[in-house]
């Protein structure tokens, strides 16, 4: 067996044993594969698709190439395919810690033009997503939330695939999402998951059809494994919060969290109250009028501090970057689209992403919005406070078409 054959072989669209999947894979993680060949193994992946069944036995792969987690009590999660602008889990996980729904969550970082979990958090001084299973696990019994990056006992085969992923145009694989998931998840030890599947132009997932296939699979993989899993399929043409950019995606999530209503306030109570209601054995109404009483009495915020002070993170030092440009409006008329696209590609130039895998995030820059889609403007108003690294930092016209004005 040699990793030449089992890429062509893909390449010619045939289907893939067990043992040549684990061949690649693992010799990738042990590194006797190249990532110039499992970047070319991938791209065929891409390009010719899995089959359901090649897609279980990658996840079961994935899964086995580290341990399993396993908590005194059961524990949900929630995973989003990738948006811009979803900082959904820095809002849920405090509303669910509130009403004693533990979540355990083992997130990524950014991939392609959509923000990553981690880098989000990461923005927080001091805040540890390093975390171990003895941290996972006393975290939860210590604040119902433990949120952290991909350990190198867990699913460590996903870390690099994942990693390899994000800078070589393979980050839009329905099977190697699922895989992704839900290798990450079952490992974890997750009871109750609910997936977001976002769908549309800022998104990895870009029509429907695609989206209902993912949907269909990652619950099938769920059922294999004696999971529930739950899925939403949500729009990602425009961004999901206001706010593009690390820190300014955490600023966003605490203005949630204290009862002020922005564009992530309607998918994150909808998420919430699915995974409570799941958990809870009540109907999603009941769920979702429970997530809104913890965000109005307080407690959901006290539950975000509590977990955030938990990993070792210093809200008090949370900074965004002081150098602003004002995006102005040229002409007058109403907003008829906000292009999540357009508002990736900047973030990603202004340092918010990666183009490597080596590159550095710059915790500070971003976008944000202050018109939304159905807004009348006229010329001169403000559209957008765009947080760059520098004086020095050129924009483009091309950067700035992130407004349609008819």
């Amino acid at each position: 067996m040699n990793i030449i054959d089992i890429i062509n072989k893909k390449r010619l669209n045939q289907a893939l044993t067990y043992d040549e999947l684990s061949y690649a894979f693992n010799g990738y993680l042990k590194g006797d594969i190249e990532d110039y060949q499992m970047s070319s193994l991938l791209m065929a992946i891409t390009i010719n698709g899995l089959s359901f069944d090649e897609t279980y036995m990658l996840t079961k792969i994935f899964i086995l190439s580290g341990e399993r987690y396993h908590f005194d009590k059961k524990v949900c999660d929630k995973h989003s395919t990738g948006g811009v602008g979803d900082t959904v889990t820095l809002v849920i996980a405090p509303i669910l810690a509130a009403l004693d729904v533990p979540i355990a969550k083992m997130s990524g970082k950014g991939l392609g033009i959509t923000g990553g979990t981690i880098d989000k958090l990461e923005s927080i001084p001091g805040f540890n997503v390093n975390l171990t299973k003895k941290d996972y696990i006393n975290n939860i019994n210590k604040c119902n939330i433990a949120i952290g990056a991909q350990t190198s006992d867990l699913v460590p085969l996903d870390k690099v695939i994942y990693a390899l992923r994000d800078v070589t145009g393979t980050t839009e694989s329905i099977p190697l999402i699922a895989s992704s998931i839900m290798s990450k998840k079952i490992a974890s030890g997750a009871s109750f998951i609910v997936i977001d599947i976002k769908c549309g132009e800022g998104a990895l997932i870009k029509t429907k059809d695609d989206a209902n296939m993912l949907s269909e699979w990652l619950i099938k993989l769920g059922r294999r494994y004696g999971v529930n899993v739950k899925t939403l399929i949500t729009n990602m043409d425009e961004p999901l919060s206001n706010s593009i950019g690390n820190a300014l995606e955490v600023v966003e999530a605490i203005e949630v969290l204290k009862g002020k209503e922005t564009r992530l306030t309607k998918i994150s109570l909808e998420v919430a109250a699915t995974l409570i209601a799941a958990y809870k054995g009540l109907t999603y109404e009941s769920g979702y009028i429970l997530a809104k009483k913890v965000i109005n009495n307080g407690s959901a915020y006290k539950s975000f501090e509590k977990w955030i002070k938990t990993q070792g993170g210093d809200l008090s030092k949370l900074k965004v970057s002081k150098y602003i440009f004002h995006l102005k409006s040229n002409k007058e008329g109403i907003i008829t689209n906000v292009s999540a696209l357009a508002c990736g590609k900047l973030s990603v130039k202004l340092g918010a992403g990666r183009l490597t895998k080596n590159s550095k995030i710059d915790y500070g820059v971003g976008i944000k919005l202050n018109k939304n889609k159905g807004d009348k403007v006229k010329v001169g108003d403000l559209l957008a406070d765009i947080y760059v690294p520098n004086n020095d930092f050129e924009l483009s016209k091309e950067d700035l078409k992130i407004f349609t004005i008819e």
